[in-house]
């Protein structure tokens, strides 16, 4: 049985991937690969959770989301606005010694699609996309405070006891924690001798992407720097969004 399901879920995969740029609905997809409707449901559900596809919106059906791109055809997710952040990333990482990172929500999961280590101290896995909870870094908390408050409530739940730094807080704490981060310009963390720091791209819709940057105590010193060319990028990026209107 479980050899079935995967075979079907890799089937499905391979028919979206096909159908791009266009999108498939659910019944759709059922009906071609002979599956029922509630199993096909659960499988889109589970591969948009772990960002393999995605989807736009309920009426609009399901698409390629960034895993795939990079499985499927090594091209950039978003290629034109992530092409973008790669050429400013590098480039701010190397001129101030730190790690800097372009990244994304999805769900529940912060993925990263580009980055770049500045510092050889600073050994960041940045080859390739990564995924990762919303709870456990500054720029997955920055993320969810964009989301909106149903989706919060929804990924607070299914954190359990398990809440990082919101350990021993109630729901109802944890949500205005987060309306008071979406208020802030960027958010700045330190943890175990590193400093990092997120920046919201704001575009067109909901903010769900933003470029962030970690950096050694040592170079604290250049703080105001690193925030300051991150806000510089994020405006230029943001234009982007604005302009070709990403969600």
């Amino acid at each position: 049985m479980e050899i079935k399901v995967l075979s079907k879920t890799f089937d499905l995969l391979e028919l979206i991937r096909e159908r791009f740029p266009e999108t498939l609905l659910p019944g759709e997809a059922a009906e071609i690969l002979g599956i029922p409707r509630s199993t096909c449901v659960r499988l889109l559900k589970l591969l948009t959770a772990e960002g393999y596809l995605e989807q736009l919106s309920p009426r609009k059906g399901y698409s390629v989301g960034p895993v795939l791109y990079l499985l499927g055809s090594g091209e950039c997710y978003h290629q034109h606005l992530t092409v973008h952040a790669k050429i400013l990333l590098e480039s701010l990482s190397k001129e101030h010694n730190c790690s800097m990172q372009f990244f994304m929500r999805r769900g529940e999961c912060r993925l990263i699609l580009c980055g770049f280590n500045g510092d050889k101290f600073l050994n960041l896995e940045q080859r390739k996309i990564r995924r990762y909870d919303l709870n456990t870094s500054i720029s997955g908390r920055m993320l969810l405070s964009f989301a909106p408050q149903e989706e919060q409530k929804a990924i607070i739940d299914s954190w359990g006891e398990n809440r990082g730094v919101f350990q021993g807080m109630t729901e109802e704490e944890i949500l205005e924690k987060l309306s008071t981060m979406k208020t802030l310009p960027f958010l700045i963390d330190a943890h175990r001798g590193k400093f990092a720091a997120a920046v919201p791209l704001r575009g067109t819709g909901e903010i769900n992407m933003g470029i962030g940057a970690v950096w050694r105590e040592e170079n604290d010193g250049r703080r105001a720097e690193i925030i300051g060319a991150l806000e510089n990028c994020a405006a230029k990026l943001s234009d982007i969004i604005s302009v070709e209107n990403f969600s």
